[in-house]
């Protein structure tokens, strides 16, 4: 305290002989400290951006957007009680600063930024922090520098006029600062509104964030993601101990109306686990011939090699490929809003790799894109799996799209598997297939004539899924040669559809079929499904169901000789008819297609209306579904879900 005052009688008798005791109206010092503190923030944010990306996209309403946030910010620190604005101004500044570090780290970690809705990831915290601060720079400590020459300005500039630093709030600052905040709120509204308006419900699911911070700034991505939090936290009531109990006792009959078949349980023991989830592969390409040639030649030659090759029904939603992720690996429903790989990444699992882990196998995710994309970074270890390859552990020598190439995807993960410890599994995901379909290297690649479609969606479409199976009919044939074929159960699947209802009329010139008839769009969304066993020509499945991917865990676990009840879907081999199961509440019972929503139901394959009345009870247990599977997301139930003890190892 004696070096403090010692400190201010130097200052003092330095700047007394200049002491100019300004009036009112022309003292600037609190401004500058506030604008200099504005042009910190703003350049931490810009300099955050560089991280991201490693070059800074600056369009002039991002950086308008970015510079109005921290107006605002200054801007209401200024109306506080003037003998606070110091150290809340300092710890506003500290706490942005740890922000900006956070996304820093995690981007040279993760590929991917900090999401409010990632806090409670605590399990992983201690795997990751030492590697996470190993990335850490002393040349990061620059983003803290501002705080000690802000409060340096403060203590050398305070007694240079009789007037306090900090003045009061009069009505001339009221207004001005009305004036500031209405300005600042209106130019990030318009940034937020502009860009959903372009890219529809992206601030909300934040399937990339690196992608958003680019196009919008640093701040816009920030401020959407704590609203996101901010209102999924809101809206998240308490639960009563009774329906707890009641979400339990549903999922306990659940579970018990699982039979173990016969026939099949155990009949790939102690094989590998390969499941190959294929972006974007719908099932009218399955046996397509376009100008003679076979669209997916090798897929067809899977199909009529495999013990069962038929197709599912799309369940995924606005999560697209992590929700049919989703769907594959933890058997429940995508999220009722925003996305469940966004929004649920703490939450507790047993899904399909953590089960087989138990029991094991080693589990590992492949997928050639930036770890963060979907927040797979975070996500993968949720669900069980130990290893995540991703684009970063990847030799990155051809890309294609958004990431690494299928080929060199194929290649390199064939490399890893053969060296990899048996019994596996492995999740494979490709890329190069991704809408929009028109990657100028996928073209060349791709080898396949698209005359008359050229320059559309169903042309590139045709184009880039011959190129995937080109690819993955070499991933098989490496399979073979190293025997990793036999000695694997091999399931393959299209994670989604492909061609939106808006280019129906391409697709119906190409296929044949009337589109305005909206039976034939839903028959349509099918996606492949296909499972070879080693050993087993064909698997008894029921005909009497429809199969969504979320049928796919239990099916694969009973081959493997474990009867995994964890997750909401049956096995598809279990001939009680269950719905397949659309997130907003209709469902297919068998080939009928059943809204409840407009209390219909209709033949997908002839287009015959049926009777609603016949379905009525089970569209009321399918909402009773939903309700249970994003009651056990939304509260993280599944440790109570489970409280009566755990299958054991078979």
């Amino acid at each position: 305290m004696d070096a403090v005052n010692r400190f201010d009688r130097q200052m003092n008798h330095l700047l007394a002989s200049r002491a100019v005791y300004r009036r009112a109206g022309r003292d600037y010092r609190e401004f500058i400290f506030f604008a200099f503190m504005a042009l910190s923030l703003f350049l931490k944010f810009y300099f955050l951006e560089g991280e991201v990306s490693g070059r800074v996209t600056r369009q002039p309403i991002s950086v308008a957007a970015s510079a109005a946030f921290c107006v605002l910010a200054v801007t209401l620190l200024s109306l506080a009680w003037r003998r606070a604005r110091l150290p809340l101004s300092l710890a506003c500044d500290l706490l942005l600063s740890l922000l900006v570090l956070t996304d820093v780290l995690h981007m040279r970690y993760y590929s991917d930024l900090f999401s409010f809705h990632n806090i409670g990831l605590s399990a992983q915290v201690g795997d990751v922090s030492e590697s996470v601060f190993a990335l850490f720079s002393t040349k990061d400590l620059l983003y803290f520098a501002d705080i000690p020459l802000l409060y340096l300005y403060y203590r050398i500039f305070r007694r240079i006029s009789v007037h306090p630093f900090f003045r009061a709030v009069t009505s001339r600052r009221l207004a001005c600062a009305a004036l500031l905040l209405a300005l600042s709120s209106s130019a990030i509204a318009y940034r937020v509104h502009s860009y959903n308006k372009k890219i529809r419900g992206v601030l909300r699911s934040m399937w990339d964030r690196p992608a958003v911070c680019n196009n919008v700034g640093a701040v816009t991505y920030r401020l959407a993601d704590t609203w996101n939090a901010a209102r999924d936290r809101a809206n998240k009531r308490t639960l009563s101990e009774s329906e707890v109990n009641e979400a339990k006792e549903w999922y306990d009959a659940q579970r018990a109306s699982f039979s173990v078949p016969k026939g099949v349980f155990g009949a790939a023991i102690g094989k590998n686990l390969i499941v190959i989830q294929v972006e974007s592969l719908q099932q009218f390409v399955i046996g397509l011939k376009f100008l003679g040639r076979e669209v997916t030649p090798n897929l067809n030659e899977f199909a009529r090699s495999v013990s069962f090759a038929g197709s599912a029904y799309n369940q995924t939603s606005s999560g697209n490929s992590s929700d049919a992720e989703f769907l594959a690996n933890a058997a429940f429903y995508p999220a009722s809003a925003g996305v469940a790989y966004t929004r649920f990444a703490g939450n507790s699992y047993e899904a399909l790799p953590k089960f087989l882990r138990e029991r094991g196998y080693r589990a590992i995710a492949m997928h050639g894109d930036k770890a963060g994309f979907w927040n797979r970074g975070h996500m993968y270890p949720a669900l069980g799996f130990e290893r995540f390859v991703s684009k970063k552990d990847y030799s990155v020598d051809e890309v294609i799209g958004m990431g690494l190439s299928d080929k060199s995807f194929f290649t390199q993960s064939l490399a890893m598997l053969k060296n990899e410890k048996q019994p596996f599994y492995a999740f494979l995901v490709t890329l190069s297939s991704h809408y929009p379909f028109n990657w100028e290297a996928l073209a060349k690649r791709a080898d396949f004539s698209i005359d008359g479609y050229r320059g559309t969606v169903v042309g590139n479409y045709l184009s880039a899924i011959h190129y995937l199976d080109r690819e993955f009919g070499e991933f098989v044939k490496g399979l073979k040669a190293s025997g990793l074929y036999d000695g694997s159960v091999v399931a393959v699947y299209g994670d989604h559809t492909a061609i939106p209802r808006w280019d129906s009329p391409a697709l119906s010139r190409l296929l044949g079929v009337d589109f305005s008839k909206d039976h034939n769009w839903r028959y349509t969304q099918r996606v492949p499904l296909m499972i070879n066993v080693p050993g087993v020509k064909k698997l008894p499945v029921s005909a009497n169901n429809s199969f969504g991917v979320i049928n796919l865990p239990r099916t694969l676990a009973l081959l493997l000789g474990f009867d995994f009840r964890y997750g909401l879907g049956a096995d598809m081999f279990d001939g009680a008819q269950r719905p397949v199961i659309f997130r907003n509440g209709s469902f297919m019972a068998g080939d009928v297609f059943v809204a409840p929503q407009s209390k219909s139901a209709v033949n997908v394959r002839s287009g015959e209306s049926a009777d609603y009345g016949e379905y009525e009870g089970m569209g009321e247990a399918v909402k009773k579904t939903l309700a249970v599977s994003d009651r056990i997301l939304e509260y993280d139930l599944m440790p109570r879900m489970l409280e009566g003890g755990k299958e054991s190892a078979r």
